[in-house]
């Protein structure tokens, strides 16, 4: 593929937001990292539990047959807290974002080659080598470029040709 058609132009609109979010929300909660600090919590909490009523005289026997009740609970209430809080609160954070960030809203320059991703807009440029890339994320919608777990770069595929998401799926695969 030429340099030519590895280029194209786009405006974010809050769609894109939403759906970044959601991608990020969804593939976050997926990853080894995510799943174990998860688990974690959850062990501090069932010792948190079991620490509290025992010290407050509850008997073994009952508090043992609520364990399991109590556990389906902490599973739900981390997963709320983790996932369900960040996907609610998204849709008003982005509507404001969307009305305070003018770059945002300003049309970007994309393109890409074997060894960086580059982005322009007017008054910012970005040229970043694909190895500075923390992680790169990919669902029907769009491609999110992380420079760290809170900073990343939109490309909406709807900018894209059918041969170029088949071009950046290329490099990336072969990085």
């Amino acid at each position: 593929m030429t340099s030519a058609d590895r280029k194209a132009t786009f405006t974010l609109d809050e769609l894109d937001l939403r759906r970044a979010v959601r991608l990020h929300a969804f593939s976050g909660i997926r990853e080894k990292q995510t799943i174990i600090r998860l688990i974690v919590l959850w062990f501090i909490g069932m010792a948190a539990f079991v620490g509290f009523f025992s010290a407050a005289g509850m008997p073994w026997p009952e508090l043992r047959g609520n364990l399991l009740p109590i556990a389906l609970v902490m599973v739900a209430t981390i997963l709320v807290f983790s996932l369900g809080i960040p996907l609610a609160l998204g849709p008003l954070v982005i509507r404001r974002r969307f009305k305070q960030d003018k770059l945002v809203r300003k049309p970007v320059s994309a393109s890409w080659d074997e060894e960086a991703y580059e982005a322009e807009q007017p008054g910012a440029r970005n040229h970043i080598p694909w190895r500075d890339y923390m992680k790169i994320r990919e669902d029907k919608h769009l491609f999110l470029f992380f420079i760290s777990d809170y900073s990343y770069q939109i490309l909406p595929k709807r900018a894209l040709t059918t041969e170029q998401i088949t071009d950046l799926q290329r490099v990336l695969a072969a990085l």
